[in-house]
């Protein structure tokens, strides 16, 4: 099972590693990350967690209004070599604006369609991705948006299904986001974003149904067959596909 990482100032840090595959091979630890904000990552624990797992690449899935909500990235960022940021969420309208356009479309909360919508809409971003994936010098990379579940639980689920995961495990990974939401909550009233309604009705929002994962991917295998049909539709070609497993796969 994959290695919770804790941390005092984030939420949500985890390894991808140790998930097995139908194979018997295993996901490879320590060269897959994902989290939630780094932003209140004090310094001398930034200096440890890089000392311990030595992140070359940072992927930050965050939309720009994000980056304006937070005094400081973080120092962990600045000690990572390779930075990209990746807003999964179309960065020419306003956040607000987009949020408000899928409410409209899929209602408030998280959905299988809302992600796939995501997905879809993404294209650009999602190629990025793979990129940064075919690259040697990218390991160990660390994937992270606000919430470190939503955004982040797409690229997850991208990458494991690719590798051969197995489906309900996926999805048991997207629902492991749930036990962190409190954190969340906590973070977003202290960064003055303080979700709509009651804090009982935000917190229910926040959770990660696995429903919405089975959801997601069964619209993934509809249109794509698999992660890997998605990604082949992205330009990529089996080579890619067998060099990224490669380096992900023990």
């Amino acid at each position: 099972m994959p290695q919770l990482i804790d941390t005092h100032k984030t939420f949500n840090f985890r390894d991808f590693g140790g998930y097995t595959l139908s194979t018997g091979e295993e996901v490879r630890s320590g060269v897959l990350f994902r989290s939630g904000s780094l932003d209140r990552i004090a310094d001398t624990e930034a200096h440890s967690l890089q000392d311990s797992l030595s992140i070359q690449t940072i992927i930050d899935l965050r939309h720009p209004d994000e980056f304006n909500d937070n005094s400081t990235r973080g120092l962990l960022v600045d000690l990572v070599p390779n930075r990209y940021s990746l807003s999964v969420i179309d960065a020419t309208q306003t956040l607000k604006n987009h949020i408000e356009a899928l409410n409209i479309a899929y209602g408030m909360g998280q959905s299988g369609p809302r992600y796939f919508a995501l997905l879809e809409n993404g294209e650009t971003i999602w190629r990025e991705v793979i990129r940064i994936l075919l690259e040697p010098y990218s390991y160990p990379i660390l994937a992270h948006c606000t919430a470190g579940k939503d955004r982040t639980g797409i690229t997850a689920a991208l990458i494991l299904d690719l590798i051969g995961v197995a489906q309900d495990t996926i999805s048991e990974d997207y629902a492991m986001s749930s036990a962190s939401v409190d954190q969340l909550f906590n973070y977003l009233v202290e960064s003055g974003r303080r979700p709509e309604g009651t804090s009982e009705a935000a917190k229910s929002r926040m959770i990660t149904k696995r429903k919405y994962m089975d959801d997601f991917l069964k619209l993934l295998y509809q249109k794509y067959g698999n992660a890997e049909g998605y990604i082949k539709k992205l330009g990529f070609n089996a080579f890619d596909i067998a060099r990224i497993r490669d380096f992900l796969v023990a």
